[in-house]
């Protein structure tokens, strides 16, 4: 029965499925933008100022058509004018994207939260008006997925020959769709966690240390990372940590001043239970999923989220310092670890699973149907009412499978100490893919 079940899951037929999934995407996308809805409804405040419905900038929703894009391309303008302390300045935020957007948003705000050095690649777009320079981001997010592809395909050699079908199904993966149509950095966290990656399995501790040093671009996705460094005792990733960080901090107060990086911190310690309620349906941690599981339980959740997220951080310093399994399934249980523990992870964020995932795909067999459930959840965001609060399936279904690359890590190890055999040195580790 198991291999029948099995059998319905062919490598073909998940590329087959996942193409039909992209091409409901791009209708999706083409619909939301108002490419086939040319129609203005009578009660939108659009149809009363006299724009159609999904009229550029804006779609047919009434905001903005390049998503947060817009926050980036803010910022950018900002450091081209040489306004740089105002990129976190509400005012002058507002004042920009209301001249990006014709005036058409009265009111629309959108903040820009990342760390100052993050704003530099954007004076580049900054030059073109807003549809282009969201455009030209699109075209980058697209490169870096595919460059995360061929970079994870030049560990995996055997997997070259499918790269087209990987590439579908990566495309496919809900959070890749909305990190691009919502003009998010998802694709380079991705990147950046494939170059972690890499730079482990090859041993080059310097460039480890670099890489995830640039990802404090969005510090609550990276943050494990100079932990592992310490636990595995790399302490040339950590000193290349810490050069990039002193590097990275310069620039920021250079681009900004203080009082552009005093701006950051403020706009960061800003009460946002409002704007985290208001997006609780788009996110997946265990942040998110006792804040919907116990509303109006603020400590308690709080409390539970702790506890949890320092258990697991626990489990997987240990397993690093241990060396308690290959590379590859370390950093698969590290990549679901650092999703679940994030305080503040929107959907389009899950994008930093896909290598994860095609690791285990090939590793880790009894995590296939669940990573297929997991790809089916994502696209629909499921949650299920309890009558006092909501039960997000996601963050459950991504806990259960930490624990099955868990107990499938304890099972290598054990199977390498009755064998002998020191594990992982870096050859093993790279044979093991």
């Amino acid at each position: 029965m198991r291999r029948r079940v099995d059998a319905l899951l062919t490598f073909r037929r998940a590329r087959t499925y996942a193409l039909i999934v992209v091409a409901v995407y791009i209708v999706a996308w083409c619909y939301e933008v108002g490419v086939l809805s040319s129609v203005a409804s009578p009660f939108s405040p659009e149809f009363a100022k006299g724009f159609p419905i999904g009229a550029p900038p804006l779609n047919s929703s009434g905001a903005p058509i390049s998503g947060d894009y817009i926050a980036f391309h803010t910022a950018g303008r900002l450091l081209l004018l040489g306004r740089g302390s105002e990129i976190y300045d509400r005012p002058a935020v507002m004042q920009i994207q209301a001249s990006l957007l014709d005036g058409r948003a009265p009111g629309f705000y959108d903040a820009f939260r990342n760390p100052p050095f993050a704003a530099l690649p954007f004076v580049v777009t900054a030059e073109l008006d807003l549809l282009a320079g969201f455009a030209l981001w699109t075209l980058l997010s697209l490169v870096c997925l595919g460059l995360s592809l061929w970079l994870l395909l030049d560990e995996t050699p055997w997997l070259r020959v499918r790269w087209r079908g990987l590439a579908v199904l990566g495309l496919g993966f809900a959070p890749v769709y909305f990190g691009i149509i919502d003009g998010e950095n998802a694709t380079i966290s991705l990147l950046l966690y494939v170059l972690i990656y890499r730079a482990l399995v090859r041993d080059q501790p310097w460039q480890a240390g670099v890489w995830a040093a640039l990802g404090l671009f969005k510090p609550q996705l990276f943050v494990l990372f100079p932990l592992v460094f310490l636990a595995r005792g790399s302490w040339r990733a950590v000193l290349s940590y810490a050069l990039t960080v002193g590097v990275l901090a310069v620039v920021s107060v250079g681009l900004v001043g203080p009082d552009g990086v005093r701006a950051w911190f403020q706009i960061l310690l800003e009460p946002e239970s409002g704007n985290a309620l208001a997006n609780a349906w788009r996110m997946a941690s265990l942040k998110s999923f006792f804040d919907l599981a116990l509303p109006g339980q603020a400590l308690v959740s709080l409390g539970l989220y702790g506890v949890a997220s320092l258990g697991l951080v626990a489990l997987l310093l240990g397993a690093w310092a241990r060396a308690a399994a290959s590379l590859p399934v370390l950093w698969a249980f590290t990549s679901l670890v650092a999703v679940l523990v994030d305080p503040h992870l929107v959907d389009y964020d899950l994008s930093v699973l896909v290598p994860a995932g095609v690791l285990a795909a090939v590793l880790l067999p009894s995590l296939r149907w669940w990573m297929v459930l997991l790809y089916v959840l994502v696209i629909f965001r499921v949650q299920v009412p309890t009558g006092w609060g909501a039960i997000q399936f996601t963050v459950l279904v991504l806990a259960w499978c930490a624990y099955l690359v868990l107990r499938a890590m304890r099972r290598e190890s054990l199977e390498a100490s009755l064998a002998g055999v020191p594990w992982p040195s870096p050859v093993s580790s790279r044979l093991s893919l």
